[in-house]
């Protein structure tokens, strides 16, 4: 049987609300900020970049992190047009030397 300890719970606390995450005060839906201390001798804990006002972890939504897509939509596309414009100067360059 595991015990959870107070230093557990402040551990996986910590892991939670790590600086850098984005998080969303639940009093004001849709306001995101940015967790840029969490410190558990400090009360309350969380210090938010954008609020001056220190935070309980109850008072906060964490977001989820936002992956960035390497290409991105314009990324592919210039792929893509490169490709082709690669794979046409290649047929270009095989019709020509069956001419000769």
């Amino acid at each position: 049987m595991a015990f959870n300890t107070q230093a557990d719970l402040e551990r996986q606390e910590a892991s939670q609300y790590r600086p850098g995450q984005r998080v969303e005060l639940k009093q004001r839906p849709g306001v995101v900020d940015i967790i840029a201390e969490y410190d558990p001798m400090m009360v309350p804990p969380i210090q938010l970049v954008n609020d001056p006002q220190p935070r309980y972890p109850e008072e906060l939504n964490v977001l989820p992190k936002v992956v960035p897509h390497w290409f991105g939509e314009v990324g592919q596309s210039k792929l893509r047009s490169q490709n082709s414009r690669y794979s046409s100067s290649r047929k270009a360059r095989k019709s020509s030397l069956l001419v000769l």
